[in-house]
């Protein structure tokens, strides 16, 4: 398992517009026993998103690979909250 502060790191040199956007981003492991899953939290202002990553996504995301569904979450938070035009370009 990866730590928590490697895996932020790694999410916000991915996707530079976290910090651009100011949005705020926390990682957490799942506690249960035997669990492979990270929370993934995005907040800016009063607004909230959360989800969960697998383990999978995680092991491509700090192999440097963009994850479909940080993708997707990011992409769709801040196009609810902050720029109903944006969208984020594909990547590798």
């Amino acid at each position: 398992m990866f730590e928590q502060k490697e895996v932020e790191a790694k999410i916000h040199e991915l996707y530079p517009d976290i910090q651009r956007y100011g949005i705020f981003l926390k990682v957490k492991k799942d506690r249960l026993i035997g669990a492979q899953n990270y929370l993934l939290t995005l907040e800016k202002d009063n607004r909230t998103a959360s989800f969960k990553l697998d383990l999978d996504d995680v092991k491509q995301c700090m192999a440097g690979n963009r994850c479909s569904l940080i993708t997707l979450e990011l992409e769709k938070f801040i196009r609810q909250f902050i720029d109903e035009s944006y969208s984020i370009s594909e990547a590798g």
